[in-house]
Protein backbone atom coordinates (compact mmCIF):
# COMPACT_ATOMS: atom_id res chain seq x y z
CA UNK A 1 0.00 0.00 0.00
CA UNK A 2 2.87 2.39 0.85
CA UNK A 3 4.49 1.67 -2.52
CA UNK A 4 1.27 2.21 -4.43
CA UNK A 5 0.50 5.53 -2.69
CA UNK A 6 3.94 7.06 -2.19
CA UNK A 7 6.10 5.24 -4.72
CA UNK A 8 8.11 7.50 -7.06
CA UNK A 9 5.96 6.62 -10.07
CA UNK A 10 2.63 7.61 -8.52
CA UNK A 11 0.89 10.88 -9.38
CA UNK A 12 0.96 12.12 -5.80
CA UNK A 13 4.49 13.53 -6.20
CA UNK A 14 3.53 15.62 -9.21
CA UNK A 15 0.56 16.94 -7.23
CA UNK A 16 2.69 17.73 -4.17
CA UNK A 17 5.42 19.38 -6.24
CA UNK A 18 2.96 21.52 -8.22
CA UNK A 19 1.28 22.68 -5.01
CA UNK A 20 4.55 24.25 -3.82
CA UNK A 21 6.66 24.96 -6.93
CA UNK A 22 6.37 25.85 -10.60
CA UNK A 23 6.12 22.57 -12.48
CA UNK A 24 9.00 21.65 -14.87
CA UNK A 25 7.02 19.53 -17.31
CA UNK A 26 10.11 17.85 -18.77
CA UNK A 27 10.85 16.04 -15.49
CA UNK A 28 9.50 12.53 -14.99
CA UNK A 29 7.64 11.39 -11.87
CA UNK A 30 10.76 9.86 -10.29
CA UNK A 31 12.69 13.14 -10.75
CA UNK A 32 9.87 15.17 -9.22
CA UNK A 33 9.70 12.79 -6.26
CA UNK A 34 13.45 13.06 -5.63
CA UNK A 35 13.46 16.85 -6.02
CA UNK A 36 10.47 17.32 -3.73
CA UNK A 37 11.96 15.12 -0.98
CA UNK A 38 15.37 16.78 -1.29
CA UNK A 39 13.93 20.27 -0.96
CA UNK A 40 11.76 19.23 1.99
CA UNK A 41 14.83 18.05 3.88
CA UNK A 42 17.44 20.63 2.80
CA UNK A 43 15.27 23.76 3.05
CA UNK A 44 14.00 22.83 6.50
CA UNK A 45 17.44 23.68 7.97
CA UNK A 46 18.31 27.26 8.78
CA UNK A 47 21.71 28.04 7.30
CA UNK A 48 24.40 30.22 8.87
CA UNK A 49 26.86 31.74 6.41
CA UNK A 50 29.21 33.47 8.84
CA UNK A 51 32.05 31.13 7.88
CA UNK A 52 34.46 32.12 5.12
CA UNK A 53 34.56 28.67 3.54
CA UNK A 54 31.54 26.85 2.11
CA UNK A 55 31.03 23.54 3.90
CA UNK A 56 29.28 20.47 2.47
CA UNK A 57 25.92 21.27 4.05
CA UNK A 58 25.99 24.81 2.67
CA UNK A 59 27.01 23.53 -0.77
CA UNK A 60 24.06 21.12 -0.84
CA UNK A 61 21.73 23.96 0.16
CA UNK A 62 23.23 26.17 -2.54
CA UNK A 63 22.73 23.48 -5.20
CA UNK A 64 19.03 23.28 -4.30
CA UNK A 65 18.70 27.08 -4.41
CA UNK A 66 20.46 27.11 -7.80
CA UNK A 67 17.91 24.67 -9.24
CA UNK A 68 15.01 26.68 -7.85
CA UNK A 69 16.51 29.90 -9.22
CA UNK A 70 16.73 28.47 -12.75
CA UNK A 71 13.10 27.35 -12.48
CA UNK A 72 12.08 30.84 -11.35
CA UNK A 73 13.86 32.44 -14.30
CA UNK A 74 12.96 30.02 -17.08
CA UNK A 75 9.66 28.25 -16.50
CA UNK A 76 6.62 29.84 -18.18
CA UNK A 77 4.81 32.24 -15.88
CA UNK A 78 1.40 31.11 -14.73
CA UNK A 79 -1.58 33.20 -13.74
CA UNK A 80 -1.59 31.41 -10.37
CA UNK A 81 1.64 33.19 -9.46
CA UNK A 82 5.38 32.40 -9.17
CA UNK A 83 5.36 29.52 -6.68
CA UNK A 84 9.07 28.64 -6.79
CA UNK A 85 10.07 32.29 -6.52
CA UNK A 86 7.79 32.81 -3.52
CA UNK A 87 9.41 29.78 -1.86
CA UNK A 88 12.84 31.24 -2.60
CA UNK A 89 11.76 34.47 -0.96
CA UNK A 90 10.66 32.61 2.18
CA UNK A 91 13.93 30.70 2.38
CA UNK A 92 16.09 33.81 1.90
CA UNK A 93 14.24 35.57 4.70
CA UNK A 94 15.33 32.78 7.07
CA UNK A 95 19.07 32.91 6.36
CA UNK A 96 21.86 35.47 6.19
CA UNK A 97 23.08 34.14 2.81
CA UNK A 98 22.35 37.38 0.92
CA UNK A 99 23.76 39.71 3.57
CA UNK A 100 26.94 37.63 3.94
CA UNK A 101 28.03 37.24 0.31
CA UNK A 102 31.80 37.15 0.80
CA UNK A 103 33.54 33.81 0.98
CA UNK A 104 37.25 33.08 1.10
CA UNK A 105 36.93 31.29 -2.23
CA UNK A 106 33.80 32.61 -3.90
CA UNK A 107 33.09 30.19 -6.73
CA UNK A 108 31.25 31.05 -9.93
CA UNK A 109 28.09 29.27 -8.78
CA UNK A 110 27.91 31.19 -5.49
CA UNK A 111 28.48 34.56 -7.16
CA UNK A 112 25.99 33.84 -9.95
CA UNK A 113 23.24 32.88 -7.50
CA UNK A 114 23.98 35.89 -5.31
CA UNK A 115 23.79 38.29 -8.27
CA UNK A 116 20.62 36.77 -9.73
CA UNK A 117 18.94 37.18 -6.33
CA UNK A 118 19.79 40.90 -6.17
CA UNK A 119 16.10 41.87 -6.12
CA UNK A 120 15.69 39.93 -2.87
CA UNK A 121 19.02 41.17 -1.49
CA UNK A 122 17.67 44.73 -1.80
CA UNK A 123 14.38 43.90 -0.08
CA UNK A 124 14.43 45.00 3.56
CA UNK A 125 11.93 42.33 4.64
CA UNK A 126 14.06 39.57 3.12
CA UNK A 127 17.67 40.62 3.64
CA UNK A 128 19.81 42.73 5.93
CA UNK A 129 22.28 45.48 4.98
CA UNK A 130 25.61 44.05 3.89
CA UNK A 131 28.35 44.76 6.49
CA UNK A 132 31.18 46.99 5.29
CA UNK A 133 33.71 44.22 5.76
CA UNK A 134 31.83 42.04 3.25
CA UNK A 135 33.04 44.08 0.26
CA UNK A 136 36.08 46.08 -0.81
CA UNK A 137 35.38 49.70 -1.58
CA UNK A 138 38.42 49.79 -3.87
CA UNK A 139 36.85 47.14 -6.11
CA UNK A 140 33.50 48.92 -6.16
CA UNK A 141 35.25 52.13 -7.31
CA UNK A 142 37.69 50.44 -9.73
CA UNK A 143 40.60 51.93 -7.81
CA UNK A 144 43.95 51.62 -9.57
CA UNK A 145 44.74 49.86 -12.80
CA UNK A 146 43.91 50.70 -16.39
CA UNK A 147 40.40 52.02 -16.99
CA UNK A 148 40.40 51.52 -20.75
CA UNK A 149 38.87 48.37 -22.14
CA UNK A 150 35.67 46.50 -21.28
CA UNK A 151 34.58 46.42 -17.65
CA UNK A 152 32.07 43.68 -18.55
CA UNK A 153 33.66 40.95 -20.65
CA UNK A 154 31.86 38.23 -22.55
CA UNK A 155 34.43 35.45 -22.26
CA UNK A 156 35.75 36.03 -18.74
CA UNK A 157 33.05 37.79 -16.78
CA UNK A 158 34.27 38.73 -13.29
CA UNK A 159 31.29 37.86 -11.11
CA UNK A 160 33.23 38.43 -7.90
CA UNK A 161 33.91 42.05 -8.88
CA UNK A 162 30.24 42.58 -9.62
CA UNK A 163 29.28 41.07 -6.28
CA UNK A 164 31.37 43.73 -4.53
CA UNK A 165 29.35 46.35 -6.42
CA UNK A 166 26.07 44.67 -5.43
CA UNK A 167 27.22 44.49 -1.81
CA UNK A 168 28.07 48.20 -1.80
CA UNK A 169 24.53 49.03 -2.88
CA UNK A 170 23.03 46.47 -0.52
CA UNK A 171 24.63 48.38 2.34
CA UNK A 172 23.87 51.91 1.26
CA UNK A 173 20.30 51.29 0.13
CA UNK A 174 19.25 49.30 3.20
CA UNK A 175 21.21 50.71 6.14
CA UNK A 176 19.64 53.77 7.83
CA UNK A 177 22.91 54.50 9.61
CA UNK A 178 24.63 55.31 6.31
CA UNK A 179 22.20 58.18 5.64
CA UNK A 180 23.16 58.28 1.96
CA UNK A 181 20.74 56.62 -0.46
CA UNK A 182 18.59 54.95 2.20
CA UNK A 183 15.79 57.50 2.66
CA UNK A 184 14.83 57.92 -0.98
CA UNK A 185 15.03 54.18 -1.62
CA UNK A 186 12.94 53.38 1.47
CA UNK A 187 10.14 55.69 0.37
CA UNK A 188 9.76 54.19 -3.11
CA UNK A 189 6.41 52.49 -3.78
CA UNK A 190 6.66 48.71 -3.52
CA UNK A 191 6.00 48.21 -7.22
CA UNK A 192 8.97 50.49 -8.01
CA UNK A 193 11.46 48.45 -5.98
CA UNK A 194 13.83 46.05 -7.83
CA UNK A 195 12.31 42.87 -9.29
CA UNK A 196 13.87 39.69 -10.64
CA UNK A 197 11.83 38.77 -13.71
CA UNK A 198 9.61 40.59 -16.15
CA UNK A 199 5.84 40.51 -15.96
CA UNK A 200 3.34 37.97 -17.22
CA UNK A 201 3.05 38.27 -21.01
CA UNK A 202 6.13 40.52 -21.39
CA UNK A 203 8.78 39.80 -24.02
CA UNK A 204 11.76 39.08 -21.80
CA UNK A 205 14.37 39.64 -24.51
CA UNK A 206 13.25 43.23 -25.03
CA UNK A 207 14.98 46.05 -23.18
CA UNK A 208 12.63 47.68 -20.68
CA UNK A 209 11.84 51.31 -21.38
CA UNK A 210 11.61 52.82 -17.87
CA UNK A 211 14.45 52.62 -15.32
CA UNK A 212 15.39 54.31 -12.06
CA UNK A 213 18.52 54.12 -9.92
CA UNK A 214 21.62 55.73 -8.46
CA UNK A 215 25.27 56.38 -9.15
CA UNK A 216 27.95 57.03 -6.55
CA UNK A 217 31.12 59.12 -6.64
CA UNK A 218 33.85 59.87 -4.12
CA UNK A 219 35.80 63.13 -3.95
CA UNK A 220 38.56 63.37 -3.08
CA UNK A 221 39.66 59.83 -3.90
CA UNK A 222 42.19 58.51 -1.35
CA UNK A 223 45.72 58.02 -2.64
CA UNK A 224 46.13 54.34 -1.77
CA UNK A 225 43.90 51.26 -1.91
CA UNK A 226 44.37 50.65 1.81
CA UNK A 227 43.24 54.18 2.65
CA UNK A 228 40.19 53.78 0.41
CA UNK A 229 39.08 50.49 1.96
CA UNK A 230 39.40 52.03 5.44
CA UNK A 231 37.72 55.28 4.45
CA UNK A 232 34.81 56.24 6.70
CA UNK A 233 33.15 58.19 3.89
CA UNK A 234 32.23 55.81 1.07
CA UNK A 235 30.29 58.16 -1.20
CA UNK A 236 29.76 61.85 -1.87
CA UNK A 237 26.03 61.34 -1.38
CA UNK A 238 25.13 63.44 1.64
CA UNK A 239 21.46 63.82 2.44
CA UNK A 240 21.81 65.29 5.88
CA UNK A 241 20.29 68.52 4.58
CA UNK A 242 18.28 67.41 1.55
CA UNK A 243 17.01 64.25 -0.09
CA UNK A 244 19.07 62.71 -2.86
CA UNK A 245 17.46 62.63 -6.30
CA UNK A 246 16.85 59.26 -7.93
CA UNK A 247 17.90 59.16 -11.58
CA UNK A 248 15.46 58.00 -14.24
CA UNK A 249 16.04 56.63 -17.73
CA UNK A 250 13.52 56.50 -20.57
CA UNK A 251 14.88 54.18 -23.28
CA UNK A 252 13.64 53.01 -26.66
CA UNK A 253 15.29 50.39 -28.86
CA UNK A 254 16.21 51.56 -32.37
CA UNK A 255 16.86 49.68 -35.57
CA UNK A 256 20.20 51.40 -36.08
CA UNK A 257 22.43 53.08 -33.58
CA UNK A 258 25.77 54.70 -33.03
CA UNK A 259 28.62 54.54 -30.53
CA UNK A 260 31.12 57.35 -31.12
CA UNK A 261 34.86 56.73 -31.13
CA UNK A 262 35.15 58.94 -28.03
CA UNK A 263 32.96 56.44 -26.16
CA UNK A 264 34.44 53.36 -27.78
CA UNK A 265 37.94 54.36 -26.63
CA UNK A 266 37.03 53.70 -22.98
CA UNK A 267 33.99 51.45 -23.34
CA UNK A 268 34.58 49.40 -26.51
CA UNK A 269 31.92 47.34 -28.23
CA UNK A 270 32.62 43.63 -28.44
CA UNK A 271 34.77 42.66 -31.39
CA UNK A 272 33.01 39.30 -31.73
CA UNK A 273 31.00 39.42 -34.95
CA UNK A 274 28.57 36.78 -33.61
CA UNK A 275 27.41 38.91 -30.68
CA UNK A 276 23.75 39.87 -30.86
CA UNK A 277 23.59 43.62 -30.31
CA UNK A 278 20.69 46.09 -30.19
CA UNK A 279 20.94 49.87 -29.96
CA UNK A 280 18.77 52.27 -28.01
CA UNK A 281 18.28 55.97 -27.43
CA UNK A 282 16.45 57.93 -24.80
CA UNK A 283 16.72 60.52 -22.07
CA UNK A 284 17.80 60.83 -18.45
CA UNK A 285 15.85 62.80 -15.90
CA UNK A 286 14.89 62.48 -12.23
CA UNK A 287 12.32 60.18 -10.68
CA UNK A 288 8.97 61.84 -10.05
CA UNK A 289 10.13 65.23 -11.34
CA UNK A 290 9.37 67.30 -14.41
CA UNK A 291 12.90 68.29 -15.33
CA UNK A 292 15.19 69.03 -18.24
CA UNK A 293 16.27 65.82 -19.91
CA UNK A 294 19.76 64.75 -20.91
CA UNK A 295 20.19 62.64 -24.07
CA UNK A 296 21.08 58.96 -23.70
CA UNK A 297 22.33 56.51 -26.33
CA UNK A 298 23.89 53.08 -26.13
CA UNK A 299 23.65 49.37 -26.87
CA UNK A 300 22.97 45.98 -25.31
CA UNK A 301 24.97 42.84 -26.12
CA UNK A 302 23.75 39.37 -25.21
CA UNK A 303 26.27 37.17 -23.40
CA UNK A 304 25.99 33.66 -24.76
CA UNK A 305 27.86 31.83 -21.97
CA UNK A 306 25.64 30.68 -19.06
CA UNK A 307 27.75 31.80 -16.11
CA UNK A 308 26.96 29.72 -13.04
CA UNK A 309 24.85 27.49 -15.28
CA UNK A 310 22.33 30.32 -15.65
CA UNK A 311 21.48 31.73 -19.07
CA UNK A 312 20.37 35.28 -19.86
CA UNK A 313 23.30 37.55 -18.91
CA UNK A 314 23.81 40.67 -21.05
CA UNK A 315 26.20 43.61 -21.29
CA UNK A 316 24.65 47.08 -21.48
CA UNK A 317 26.59 50.28 -22.23
CA UNK A 318 25.33 53.82 -22.67
CA UNK A 319 26.38 57.46 -22.49
CA UNK A 320 24.61 60.45 -20.96
CA UNK A 321 25.51 63.94 -22.16
CA UNK A 322 24.45 67.38 -20.98
CA UNK A 323 21.15 68.60 -22.40
CA UNK A 324 21.33 70.50 -25.69
CA UNK A 325 25.00 69.77 -26.35
CA UNK A 326 26.84 67.30 -28.55
CA UNK A 327 29.50 64.95 -27.30
CA UNK A 328 32.40 67.20 -28.29
CA UNK A 329 31.14 70.48 -26.84
CA UNK A 330 29.38 69.02 -23.80
CA UNK A 331 30.64 70.06 -20.37
CA UNK A 332 30.42 66.44 -19.29
CA UNK A 333 29.87 63.02 -20.81
CA UNK A 334 29.31 60.05 -18.53
CA UNK A 335 29.71 56.50 -19.81
CA UNK A 336 27.94 53.61 -18.11
CA UNK A 337 28.84 49.93 -18.47
CA UNK A 338 26.95 47.22 -16.62
CA UNK A 339 25.85 43.64 -16.41
CA UNK A 340 22.16 43.17 -17.12
CA UNK A 341 21.18 40.29 -14.85
CA UNK A 342 19.17 37.27 -16.04
CA UNK A 343 15.53 38.26 -15.96
CA UNK A 344 16.38 41.63 -17.55
CA UNK A 345 15.27 43.86 -14.68
CA UNK A 346 18.44 44.95 -12.86
CA UNK A 347 21.69 46.39 -14.22
CA UNK A 348 24.77 47.36 -12.22
CA UNK A 349 28.35 48.20 -12.97
CA UNK A 350 30.67 51.20 -13.36
CA UNK A 351 30.27 54.72 -14.67
CA UNK A 352 33.16 56.85 -16.00
CA UNK A 353 33.58 60.51 -16.76
CA UNK A 354 34.61 60.06 -20.40
CA UNK A 355 36.38 63.44 -20.41
CA UNK A 356 38.16 62.84 -17.10
CA UNK A 357 38.32 59.10 -16.27
CA UNK A 358 39.46 59.89 -12.73
CA UNK A 359 35.75 60.50 -12.11
CA UNK A 360 34.16 57.07 -11.68
CA UNK A 361 32.18 54.85 -9.36
CA UNK A 362 29.52 52.15 -9.05
CA UNK A 363 25.92 52.49 -10.24
CA UNK A 364 22.70 50.50 -10.22
CA UNK A 365 19.45 50.80 -12.17
CA UNK A 366 16.32 48.66 -12.17
CA UNK A 367 13.27 48.82 -14.40
CA UNK A 368 9.88 49.97 -13.16
CA UNK A 369 7.69 48.22 -15.70
CA UNK A 370 4.47 46.62 -14.45
CA UNK A 371 5.50 43.56 -12.49
CA UNK A 372 3.89 40.14 -12.23
CA UNK A 373 5.75 39.61 -8.98
CA UNK A 374 3.60 41.73 -6.74
CA UNK A 375 5.40 40.67 -3.56
CA UNK A 376 9.08 41.00 -4.54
Amino acid sequence: MHSRILGPSTGIWRSRFEANYDLPTEKCMEELAYEYKTRAVVLSHRMDFHGRKTNLKEQTWLDVIHTMLIESLTLPLQSSGPKTYNRLREVMAQTNFLSRPKKQRSCELTCAVQLCLTALALHREVSEPCPRNEYELAIAYSFGGELKGPYITHNNLDLTKLLHVRSFWQRHLLDPEEMTFYLTFKDLPEDHKPKMRKGYGAIESDLSSSWIGYYSCLHPMPETRTQLNKNVVQTCADIASQLLDILSLDLQMTGDGFWPVECNALIPMSEDSDVHRVFFQGSQGYYGQASDLNPVFGFKEDISFPYGGIAGWARICFAIIAMGQDINSSDWVHGYEAILLPGGRVMMGRWLDLKDPSGRGPFIFWDVETSFYLHD
